[in-house]
């Protein structure tokens, strides 16, 4: 945490001398108050800057498979607890800061398994990321589009470690299998409301 020191408001008392007692000097020598007073603590910034973008490996220092001890050394964490995840499971999920934004890292066997992005902060070299249009992936080389559990997720041969969620029917009207073309015609206005990193593999 970061440490400081308080600073006395004299406001009003500068031109009042008559009262005036010289301080008492500390029993502690000055190398033993430099080494406890260090200063402010360094700030984590997890590798993040404004610039940083979204890759298949994650954010800045946030990647997955990254040891969470790692996580917690580099990124400011501000919550390390247990959630309800995916099919009625709790999972270990670490509140990470990064830029302005906090990111969601899901945890399993002490490292980052996942990472959760819900805002357009972070982009892909190719503007890729949290409102992008569903036409703009259906576009791409490798295009694919597949139901989860909570809508619909594409994925492009390009970004092989992100997934790109869009908050649609788990089925096309029809039944049967969600095609480029079918989905690109019927929700092409649909946006990325979420992103999933996970590692390449």
């Amino acid at each position: 945490m970061a440490g400081g020191c308080r600073k006395v408001d004299s406001t009003g008392r500068r031109n009042d001398t008559t009262g005036v007692v010289p301080p008492v000097r500390a029993s502690a020598s000055e190398s033993t108050i430099a080494e406890t007073d260090s200063g402010p603590a360094p700030s984590l910034t997890c590798g993040v800057t404004s610039a940083s973008l979204l890759t298949d490996d994650g954010i800045g220092d946030l990647k997955p498979g990254r040891p969470a001890s790692e996580v917690k050394r580099l990124c400011d964490v501000l919550s390390d607890s247990r959630q309800a995840g995916a099919g009625g499971r709790t999972e270990r999920v670490l509140a990470v800061q990064a830029g302005t934004d906090v990111i969601s890292a899901t945890v399993a066997d002490n490292k980052v398994r996942q990472l959760e992005i819900n805002t357009p902060q972070f982009l892909t070299n190719d503007s890729l990321g949290v409102d992008a249009p569903l036409r703009r992936i259906a576009r791409m080389r490798g295009a694919q589009f597949a139901p989860g559990e909570d809508g619909v997720y594409g994925f492009v041969a390009g970004h092989c470690g992100l997934s790109f969620r869009f908050s649609l029917p788990l089925r096309p009207p029809a039944g049967g299998e969600w095609t480029v073309a079918a989905i690109g015609r019927d929700h092409g206005d649909a946006a990325v409301d979420r992103v999933l990193v996970r590692k390449c593999g």
